[in-house]
């Protein structure tokens, strides 16, 4: 019997292999590439970082949870210099990020349904928050942030061409996507991995200024020329996704790091503008011209008839807000919303805050955004252009902000884990960028 044993459970994990490759073969893959991903991040952890980054559009969230939770894993099992750790989280970025999640815990709390609203916060901010710390913490090094970097752009490429491929494969889409009535001349809208383009191009805004500021730091020829494809490659995606916010927000952004890097490199750029809107055709003619006019669109013009709800909403419940689950949130609108306008959200981060959270949460959001210019701009001068790797980040993370907190205006960024996920990246690689200016600062005084 005895010798029996391990045939019979050699035989039994044959079989549960078997059952689980034929009926649960998407879970084997992610079994096996969390397997690879535990052994990369023990290795190196900068590498896993790497991987996340390569692979943030790409796989669904469950995975992506699943590596992020490894990656707290790690921190237990491996040995860590706990005192480098504590000095990257002291600074107020950090804080900022703290104090609006714990605001969100607290309205999750205090949620008519508070087991839905904790699963919600649980789901989209805590994990994400889990995130922000373990990239603080753990790019730790000029070179490490870098090549992170470079991840994340050599995936927004990746994922852009798989968007152009879309737009040339893909004989429409959905209705919902484009009113035709206003837009003959667009049949589709490209949105890649992501739910719908207006997710896409957030997803795409938020890393497209780095990408631009590391062309102008690329130290060699090869390098400038990669960034410039990659540029033009995530650039036609943003096109392609006809998102008029998306547009906007970038066209602002992009038009800041410019400034930034070079008050004649705007000007060129004002010009190439003039110029080349002479070459555009007329049905993104017409989508630009839309936006001076969102009456005339009916996904503009729902958006306004929504908004009217919102501020009736954020008038009585100003003070506390309605709570964050989406079952009170259904229930409240009801008795607010403008006849056949129904939402589960208001495609407005600052106006979402402030009818789920009170006025403390829309304060305290205001707060994280004041203290992520602040915090780059103060790493900016400690630096004093002593580090260019250092300055470029820096101005590129303030455009990508200033972008993605433009589009906030017209969509709710909070919406999709992938966009979640990379704004959260985005406030941890300027809280980097400040730990590592302010150490070379105190390196330089010893």
């Amino acid at each position: 019997m005895t010798k029996t044993r391990p045939l019979m459970l050699l035989v039994a994990a044959a079989l549960l292999t078997i059952g689980i490759i034929q009926y649960k073969i998407g879970m084997a893959g992610e079994f096996v590439l969390m397997g690879a991903f535990l052994a990369i991040t023990l290795y190196r952890m900068e590498y896993g970082l790497y991987l996340l980054a390569l692979s943030l559009p790409i796989l669904t969230y469950r995975p992506l949870l699943a590596l992020i939770l490894l990656f707290v894993l790690v921190l237990f099992v491996t040995a860590q210099d706990y005192d480098k750790l504590k000095a990257n989280l002291k600074n107020h970025l950090n804080l900022a990020v703290f104090l609006f999640l714990a605001i969100l815990f607290i309205t999750a709390l205090t949620s008519a349904n508070v087991t839905e609203s904790l699963i919600q916060f649980t789901l989209y901010y805590f994990i994400s928050f889990l995130l922000y710390l373990l990239l603080v913490m753990k790019l730790d090094s000029r070179e490490t942030l870098y090549r992170f970097i470079v991840c994340l752009i050599l995936s927004a490429s990746l994922v852009s061409i798989y968007g152009v491929y879309q737009y040339f494969t893909l004989q429409f889409t959905t209705a919902a996507w484009v009113d035709i009535s206003q837009n003959p001349g667009i049949s589709k809208r490209i949105f890649a991995t992501f739910e719908n383009p207006n997710l896409f191009v957030q997803y795409l805004i938020m890393i497209l200024p780095l990408n631009f500021a590391l062309l102008f730091y690329a130290k060699s020829l090869g390098n400038r020329v990669l960034f410039a494809l990659q540029f033009g490659l995530i650039s036609l995606a943003v096109v392609l996704t006809f998102s008029r916010g998306g547009w906007l927000a970038l066209f602002v952004g992009l038009g800041i790091l410019a400034t930034m890097i070079s008050r004649r490199l705007l000007i060129v750029g004002l010009i190439a503008v003039a110029v080349g809107v002479n070459f555009l055709p007329d049905a993104i003619i017409a989508r630009i011209q839309s936006i001076a006019n969102p009456q005339s669109d009916s996904s503009s013009s729902y958006r306004l008839q929504m908004w009217q709800s919102a501020f009736a909403m954020i008038r009585d419940y100003w003070v506390t807000g309605i709570g964050s689950d989406l079952t009170t949130f259904k229930k409240v609108y009801t008795d607010y919303m403008m006849p056949g306008v129904r939402v589960n959200h208001f495609h407005n981060i600052y106006i979402m805050n402030f009818v789920t959270g009170g006025i403390l949460a829309i304060l305290l959001l205001f707060y994280m955004f004041y203290q992520s210019f602040r915090t780059a701009v103060v790493s900016l001068f400690m630096n004093d252009g002593k580090d260019k790797l250092l300055s470029y980040i820096a101005k590129g993370g303030i455009a990508s902000v200033i972008a993605i907190g433009i589009a906030g205006l017209t969509e709710d960024v909070w919406h999709q884990y992938r966009v979640d996920f990379m704004f959260w990246i985005l406030l941890a690689i300027l809280s980097v960028v400040y730990n590592l200016a302010r150490a070379r600062k105190e390196h330089v005084q010893e």
